[in-house]
């Protein structure tokens, strides 16, 4: 039988239970704790967020993600936003797009530009250089005085990966020039800003929600059997490197041992024998990968480091289950949906596209089709330009699909009063109304400052191409985010 236990430690701090209490998210706990309690000049965890292409992505504020979140929660502040939980989850998803795509230029980077160490200690020290743009020599020494080894190689690390970054984005996409007639086009549709109203069905959800038939669920299985190798584990998890080092010795002298400290010495002392579980069920694929580096089988491994603990684990088997009931069934969805998602949500957008194709003939108030089915009503706060971003209603709900390309191209296409046919989105299909329309002033175009319109039009162009160059990429390598649960 395979095991549906939730494999984290169930021991919470005092914060996490005060805020939970209150009714703060998953996610804004997680990053409420990162950013205001936990600081990369201590002793401190660097749980992952997840992973591309294998390499982790780390919460430190050092990493791209990191710097990223608090980079987009500081801007969405200095607007006045509120940024609630629904705020929280779509900063926490945008950062770790940033941060993958980080990754991947980074990869691209380092087989060309090489970083020297006199530029990394120039940029750690920039670390240290407050509001006003004082440096604060003190703060720096002692940081160097009090970090280990490991904290400053990590945060060396996630400087010279964001330098390289940046080098190799400027290269790729800051070569873009624009003519005269070109800016004063892009002006106009810039400065030009619509109202509209959209009735939207989210395809996505309903791929995730939908459940899988035993059959398919069975044929991927056997179609992708040695993906779920199997390992029948026992682990001890504690806080501290040296105390598992020690136990460790310990118990490579009597195994017999191992059961008795799990229970005495253990942060779950009541989820040490795990039985039989897939990678996709191990705190992280470094991790798994050393688990199934011995597939022998009846092995004690040394302290193996994932998400702020130490595992001491007693591999006691390993094997390829022989049928599907045999992996947990959500981790067997889960995997199926990730090779399959594109596929099962074009078919479900062609399918709620003739549903909303139905639903909105004959129809000129749209707002009256809200909560029939699948369909939501969606308005702006206000009018918008083109490529603005995410979207907000007056409730501060966000817009689906409001931030992409597809959306924007569509919504300054029409005319007034007009009524889209239904329009396929990345994350579902929707119909949408112009309910109104502001036009720039292009006599005012001579008496504005044509560098700052010329760098800003620039600037909106590279982005595209950026974004562009993100989906392709993104959509070739594996990048895992992991569930905040």
């Amino acid at each position: 039988m395979s095991s549906n236990k939730k494999f984290v430690p169930k021991k919470k701090s005092t914060v996490v239970k005060t805020l939970q209490w209150l009714g703060v998210s998953a996610v804004s706990i997680l990053l409420i704790i990162y950013f205001l309690v936990v600081d990369t000049r201590g002793s401190q965890k660097t749980p992952t967020i997840g992973s591309v292409n294998g390499k982790p992505i780390y919460y430190t504020s050092t990493s791209p993600y990191g710097k990223a979140f608090k980079q987009i929660e500081t801007n969405y502040q200095q607007l006045g936003i509120q940024i609630n939980n629904e705020m929280y989850d779509y900063i926490d998803n945008l950062a770790f797009r940033i941060a993958v795509s980080s990754i991947l230029l980074n990869d691209i980077a380092k087989k060309n530009i090489d970083v020297s160490d006199n530029f990394i200690v120039e940029a750690m020290k920039s670390e240290f250089i407050d509001n006003n743009g004082v440096y604060n020599q003190m703060a720096y020494e002692s940081f160097i005085k009090n970090s280990s080894q490991s904290e400053k190689v990590k945060i060396e690390k996630d400087l010279k990966e964001n330098i390289l970054a940046q080098t190799v984005s400027s290269e790729l996409f800051a070569s873009v020039k624009l003519n005269s007639l070109e800016v004063q086009r892009e002006y106009k549709k810039n400065l030009t800003r619509r109202d509209i109203e959209m009735v939207y069905i989210n395809a996505a959800e309903i791929v995730q929600s939908t459940d899988i038939s035993d059959a398919d669920l069975e044929k991927y299985f056997n179609d992708n059997k040695t993906n779920f190798a199997q390992a029948d584990i026992s682990w001890i998890i504690l806080e501290s490197g040296g105390v598992a080092d020690n136990l460790h010795k310990s118990l490579k002298d009597d195994i017999t041992l191992f059961e008795k400290s799990a229970m005495e010495k253990s942060i779950d002392t009541n989820n040490y024998k795990l039985g039989y579980i897939t990678r996709m069920q191990m705190p992280s694929e470094d991790f798994a990968n050393k688990i199934f580096a011995d597939n022998k089988g009846n092995n004690l491994l040394k302290p193996i480091y994932a998400n702020g603990y130490y595992y001491i684990v007693l591999v006691n088997d390993i094997r390829i289950p022989e049928k599907y009931t045999d992996v947990n069934k959500e981790v067997l969805k889960r995997e199926y949906l990730n090779v399959n998602i594109n596929t099962l949500l074009e078919a479900e957008k062609t399918k709620q596209a003739e549903v909303l194709k139905a639903a909105v003939s004959g129809i000129n108030n749209l707002q009256t089709l809200n909560g029939n089915g699948y369909i939501k009503y969606y308005k702006p706060a206000q009018a918008f330009s083109y490529n603005q971003g995410r979207l907000n209603t007056v409730e501060g709900a966000i817009i689906p699909d409001s931030a992409s390309e597809a959306f924007y191209m569509h919504a300054f296409s029409l005319q007034t009063n007009q009524i889209s046919d239904v329009i396929r989105l990345d994350n579902g299909v929707a119909v949408m109304k112009l309910v109104s329309e502001e036009k720039p002033n292009m006599v005012t175009l001579a008496s504005i400052n044509r560098a700052n319109i010329n760098r800003n039009t620039v600037q909106k162009r590279i982005n595209l191409i950026q974004n562009e160059w993100e989906n392709q990429h993104i959509a070739n390598a594996r990048v895992k985010k992991h569930e905040v649960r």
